[in-house]
Formats: C-alpha cells, sequence, structure tokens
C-alpha cells in the first residue's frame, strides 16, 4: 500500500514537471530540438543528405541511428508533434522516477530506513533544473539517460545485458561509448560484446533501411562532417556552436573561455570585460595541454571507481551480494555518467539530465549512514550549490557569467568526486565487515 501511495505521488510530481514544461516550450522563443530530428528522419526517408552544417540554423550532428528513431514521428500529423514527443518524454522520466524511488525505498540491513522525502527533495533539486530542460528545449536527452537507466538496471543484477543498452545509447549520440571503460576494467566480456554488436547492428540499420540517393553510407557521412575536425581536448566551433558559448559545459568549453579570447567576430554570451572570463591568454596548444590534463584527472577517477566497486564485491554471494550490487552498480554508472558530460567536446544543460544517476547514489550514501562521512558532505554541499544555481535564482546576467566560468562544469567534477568516494565508502565497509568476520 505504501508503494503504491508513492507511485501515485512521483505519477503527480512528474505530470508537474512535464506541465510546466509544457508552458515554458509553448512560450519560448526559438526552435524546438525535436524539429531538427524529424526533419533529418524526413530527409533519410527520402535519401538525401541529412549533415547540413552550413545550411541549417541548427544542424542535425548525431549518429544516423538518432534519425533512424524519429522515423515514425515523421508518419503523424505536424500539429500532433508536440505533444507526442512530450508524451515521450515523459513516460521516459516515469520510467526512471519509479526504478529510483524502489532503489531509495529498498530496505538495506545494517543501513538507516529509508527516507523517500528527504531523497527525492534533495534528489529533485539538484538534478531537476536539467531534467527540466529537456521538456523546455524537446530534445531526445531522456533517450540517452533511459539508455543509462536501463543499463544501470542491467548492470545492478550482473547481467552482460547492460552492454545492449549501452550499445543502443552509443548509436543514439557517441558519448557512451565511454562504459568500454567500464565493461573492461570489471572484465566483462560478455557485455563488452554485446555492446559493439548493438553499436555496430543499429549504426548500420539506417543504411539497410533507408539508403542514400548517392550510395554512401549514412555513417561514414557523419563522421566526414561532423568528427573528422574533432580533436582529442577540443570544443565544439561551427554549426549552431560557438567555441566559446557559456551553454557548453563540457571540460574543453570551460578551458576554452578560461583560456582563449573571443576571436573576432564572435559572439560574447558572457556579461564580463570584453564578453570572456579569460583567467590568462594561453596558446591553443597549452589549453589542449590543460584540458587533457583534466581528461586524465577524470579517467583516473573512473578506474578508482571500478577498483573499489571491485573490493567492494569482492568474497560476496547469495543475497548480500545481489544487495552490494544494487548500490554499488549505481555508482559505478552514475560516474561514467558524470564523465559522458565532462569529456563530450560539447554538453548543454539538457545533456546533464544525465546528474540523475550519481545525485542518487550520492545522496542514498548521504541519507542510509548513520554517521554523517565528512569528506563525502564537503564535496557533496559545494557540487550541490553550484549546480542550482541558474539565471533564474540570480538574474540573467550573473547566471550567464556563472556558466561562464563553468559551474554545471564543476558540479559535475564534483559529482564524480563525491561518487568516488561512495564507492570508497562502500569498500571500506566491506573490508570492516571481512576483518570483524575474520576476527
Amino acid at each position: 500500500m505504501k508503494r503504491s501511495r508513492w507511485w501515485v505521488w512521483l505519477l503527480l510530481v512528474g505530470a508537474l514537471v512535464a506541465g510546466a514544461a509544457w508552458f515554458d516550450a509553448q512560450h519560448a522563443k526559438g526552435d524546438r530540438e525535436v524539429d531538427v530530428y524529424v526533419l533529418g528522419a524526413q530527409r533519410m526517408v527520402a535519401g538525401d543528405e541529412i549533415y547540413r552544417p552550413r545550411g541549417d540554423a541548427k544542424p542535425f550532428t548525431y549518429p544516423p541511428f538518432a534519425a533512424l528513431l524519429f522515423v515514425p514521428i515523421t508518419w503523424l500529423p505536424s500539429g500532433w508533434l508536440p505533444a507526442v514527443w512530450f508524451a515521450v518524454n515523459f513516460l521516459v522520466l516515469l520510467a526512471m522516477l519509479r526504478w529510483l524511488h524502489r532503489f531509495a525505498t529498498a530496505e538495506v540491513p545494517g543501513r538507516a530506513p529509508p527516507r523517500a522525502v528527504w531523497f527525492w527533495l534533495l534528489t529533485g533539486v539538484f538534478s531537476g533544473h536539467h531534467v527540466h530542460s529537456v521538456f523546455t528545449n524537446q530534445s531526445h536527452d531522456l533517450l540517452i539517460a533511459g539508455a543509462v537507466a536501463m543499463t544501470a538496471a542491467a548492470w545492478c543484477r550482473g547481467r552482460a545485458v547492460a552492454g545492449a543498452w549501452v550499445g543502443l545509447g552509443a548509436a543514439m549520440k557517441a558519448t557512451p561509448l565511454l562504459f568500454v571503460g567500464l565493461f573492461g576494467q570489471r572484465l566483462r566480456w560478455g557485455a563488452l560484446a554485446i555492446m559493439l554488436l548493438a553499436v555496430a547492428v543499429a549504426t548500420l540499420a539506417p543504411d539497410l533501411l533507408f539508403p542514400r540517393a548517392d550510395g554512401r553510407s549514412w555513417v561514414v557521412a557523419w563522421y566526414e562532417v561532423n568528427l573528422r575536425a574533432l580533436q582529442v581536448g577540443g570544443t565544439a566551433d561551427g554549426g549552431a556552436w560557438g567555441a566559446h558559448s557559456v551553454l557548453n559545459q563540457s571540460l574543453s568549453g570551460a578551458m576554452h573561455r578560461w583560456f582563449r579570447p573571443l576571436e573576432a567576430g564572435g559572439q560574447p554570451f558572457t556579461h564580463g570585460e570584453n564578453g570572456t572570463v579569460m583567467v590568462a591568454e594561453l596558446s591553443v596548444g597549452a589549453v589542449k595541454a590543460i584540458t587533457l590534463a583534466w581528461f586524465a584527472v577524470v579517467l583516473a577517477a573512473l578506474f578508482a571507481t571500478g577498483r573499489c566497486a571491485a573490493r567492494a564485491l569482492r568474497g560476496l554471494d547469495g543475497d548480500v551480494l545481489r544487495e552490494t550490487m544494487r548500490r554499488v552498480a549505481l555508482g559505478e554508472v552514475g560516474a561514467f555518467a558524470c564523465g559522458m558530460v565532462l569529456l563530450s567536446p560539447q554538453s548543454s544543460k539538457s545533456h546533464f539530465c544525465v546528474w540523475l544517476f550519481p545525485v542518487a547514489f550520492v545522496v542514498e550514501q548521504l541519507l542510509r549512514r548513520g554517521r554523517r562521512d565528512v569528506v563525502l558532505l564537503a564535496l557533496f554541499v559545494p557540487a550541490f550549490a553550484l549546480g542550482v544555481v541558474s539565471k533564474e535564482l540570480v538574474g540573467r546576467a550573473n547566471g550567464e557569467l556563472l556558466l561562464a566560468w563553468g559551474n554545471v562544469t564543476w558540479s559535475t567534477v564534483l559529482l564524480l568526486l563525491a561518487t568516488l568516494r561512495g564507492l570508497w565508502l562502500e569498500a571500506r565497509d566491506r573490508k570492516r565487515a571481512a576483518e570483524g568476520g575474520a576476527t
């Protein structure tokens, strides 16, 4: 009965979020993201070029499988598009919230009882702004988040099918390929093989179903137009994105704003001196080196999460293994979700809807432990403060200035470290339990 009441509560909260987002979207200026996807699908069905960086105000830049997913929507009357797409996003969000609620309310032996109200208050306030932006922008980022959620659900049970969901997510947007590191480090070769197979099948499907009129491959065209010019450690520049855009909250975007001047003809997005927040002017090579150093920090943190998770699970079996795996797996997936947005050449507001997973893990760690961990709290509090600040709270000028400094970027870095700390605590608890059993 208790769970049924919470199901109704989640339904009402989800409806409120979607309703508020719908209202904002109807009064927002600019084009809807979903129109870009549908136009790409229409062109794909016709065999026409879908990658036109100089011909469209908002060019389609995603892998061809992302366009294939929207082909069924092209069969609907155009007037139905907003309602149908909101319904799809809402159902995906509702399923994610339901799964996270079950995670938060499960009884954990030796831990404090569930505190669902505080869990959803902290998780919702921290993550809600970016989830809401998916609805207002009418983007497809909840589909990516949904694939990550299905990965977490399968990984919590130790199932290799987690690789299939990662593969589908990577076929929609390349950043989930980072999960190769998770499966490889944990020596889960079955999950890794399934992931690579899913990526290959989903990526090549558009060529089989809707071949291009010029006979070329869709994936080759995507690579040549969108990936060939990218460099490791570089930021998105061209098409709909400028290198100095404050909307890009990836590490490469933040470092570019910190250390490179606004180029002639560039459009400043902040109200600082000369429209920039440049700390010092460095060469392109130096900025790339600093960015790659930050990438190394992120990758080291992801490697450490795998080591901590493995130690936390070592020697366990039966119900204890399943219960511990449930917590540890969400932490691992949450950490790699942080890596996805930090290491991407371009990560805008709606991409950070994947915060739901690391935030849920860290909040559960904070609420369930009888004794608060000072380090975990010290990482979470500033991450929370940086993550919730927005233009609505501090005004447009101050909000854009904070974005230029990369407040969302650094919130994600702190959230990644907090997730790592939570996994380290799980490993420490396992070690103490083993030592206690030995004595």
